[in-house]
């Protein structure tokens, strides 16, 4: 096997990764009933886009739908930060609430750890970087 079909079998993996991480998070929301608020479906709908436009590369690779999907990517990536910050945001109103007395350090710990996982979100922006990481440097790039 040459190296360029090895370098191609491991971008076909990166983009099928990519696939079921959207599709295991998607499952994960979806079943913790992750959509009760209309900001809550936002992960769905990065996580959709990102199985289009995650097709659409490995159906009709070309130079616009690489930079679609990273352009995309970057998207995403904002949703997950944006997640983690309504999730820490969250925690620490109800952390307040409940822990008045405390000392802002332990009220940021609580808030941390509370009930929506701070860094839950963060699986979007990992989903990204494998994204990315099966583009980077492709062939079709440098063809216009």
């Amino acid at each position: 096997m040459s190296a360029e079909q090895l370098v191609n079998r491991f971008r076909q993996f990166l983009l099928w990764l990519t696939i079921l991480v959207c599709v295991g998070l998607i499952a994960e929301l979806a079943l913790t009933g992750h959509y009760k608020q209309p900001m809550q479906v936002v992960p769905f709908a990065l996580c959709g886009l990102t199985i289009i436009a995650v097709l659409a590369v490995i159906i009709r690779p070309s130079r616009h739908s690489i930079w679609a999907l990273r352009g995309l990517m970057l998207v995403v990536v904002l949703g997950g930060l944006l997640g983690s910050l309504e999730h820490t945001q969250s925690n620490l109103e109800i952390a307040r609430e409940v822990n008045s007395a405390k000392a802002n350090a332990a009220v940021l710990s609580t808030a941390l750890t509370g009930a929506a996982p701070a860094l839950a979100p963060g699986a979007l922006g990992v989903t990204a970087l494998i994204a990315i990481a099966a583009t980077y440097y492709h062939p079709l790039e440098s063809k216009k």
